[in-house]
């Protein structure tokens, strides 16, 4: 393989569960000093990808608030404009993520910006992952619906567990920013469906596993509970199973 076919940049933004066999199936092509930027919903453990990755390999995670829908298979549609932010997920990545940003991120991504803390930003996004995408799959509602003081409890009950679990964990994650993070995303994108709304729709598998399912695993290591995202889990995995 010469130079001119290995892969220099290369994003992977796949389901949570599909991530570690899209690299796999990438990995041969990849530059001595490839970067790689990787996005998807919820928290995976990323210790078997980072242990592939060789001194000169960078590692980012991009995380997005942006909505867009796909009605057709050459078409997609943005239907919200949210922030995008770039993570640094090894050294390498951390040495050079000033000039990849400027490089490629800083004048083709409006409303982006580098994140210097990536646990925290993972576990942002996680937040407006649980507050949002189970909601709206069980309820087959738009984002927007969720700002209906209908749902309120709900949302405030699911991140109280994720913010106590994170603190646990040693993640500082207020309720009232997860909260605010939560409501300015369902605002930014109230037109569209989320992909886990969408999953559940066609019955297709879903990320929950990596959302709800992660507070729910992490907790049991702590010897905790966390019953308001564990039912959530359940609820959300029978109706994978009998679509």
């Amino acid at each position: 393989m010469t130079p001119q076919d290995t892969i220099s940049i290369c994003f992977i933004c796949v389901k949570a569960y599909q991530l570690i066999d899209a690299f796999n199936a990438i990995q041969p092509f990849l530059a001595p000093e490839a970067k790689i930027i990787i996005s998807h919903n919820g928290i995976t453990d990323l210790t078997e990808l980072t242990s592939q990755l060789n001194s000169s390999q960078s590692l980012f995670f991009m995380s997005t608030s942006r909505g867009a829908l796909k009605p057709s298979s050459n078409t997609v549609v943005q239907t919200g404009i949210g922030a995008t932010y770039l993570g640094a997920c090894n050294t390498e990545a951390e040495n050079n993520i000033d000039a990849f940003y400027e490089e490629v991120f800083s004048k083709s991504i409006a409303v982006s910006a580098i994140h210097k803390d990536m646990a925290l930003l993972r576990w942002q996004k996680l937040m407006v992952n649980i507050a949002i995408n189970p909601l709206t799959a069980l309820h087959q509602v738009q984002n927007g619906r969720l700002l209906k003081p209908s749902y309120a409890t709900q949302v405030i009950n699911l991140l109280n567990e994720a913010c106590f679990i994170a603190h646990k964990l040693g993640i500082d994650i207020a309720l009232a920013d997860a909260l605010n993070s939560a409501y300015t995303v369902m605002r930014q994108t109230r037109f569209n469906n989320s992909s886990m709304a969408q999953d559940v729709k066609l019955g297709r598998k879903t990320e929950i596993e990596a959302i709800c399912g992660y507070i729910v695993s992490e907790a049991k290591k702590l010897g905790l509970d966390t019953p308001y995202n564990r039912t959530m889990l359940e609820q959300i995995n029978h109706l994978e199973q009998t679509s």
